[in-house]
């Protein structure tokens, strides 16, 4: 199993998600993600404990954090 991501559109959107997943005592990372469905470049992704993925999607979303997709990173991609 690999590590959650959830995919949003911005660094402003990936800060204020892992701020507010943290007010909620879920520990985030943020990274730079290619986004492969479009040709707009970058997105951002928040990677969040496998246990956590529901919570943290359900928590952002609540909170007019926009998410546009979610994925698994595998060990070593």
């Amino acid at each position: 199993m690999g590590t959650p991501l959830i995919t949003v559109t911005s660094v402003t959107y990936a800060l204020r998600g892992q701020r507010l997943l943290a007010s909620f005592g879920i520990r985030s990372k943020i990274s730079r993600t290619k986004n492969r469905s479009s040709e707009k470049g970058c997105s951002y992704s928040i990677s969040v404990p496998a246990g956590k993925f529901d919570e943290a999607e359900e928590i952002l979303k609540k909170h007019g954090i926009k998410i546009i997709g979610r994925t698994e990173r595998t060990d070593g991609s």
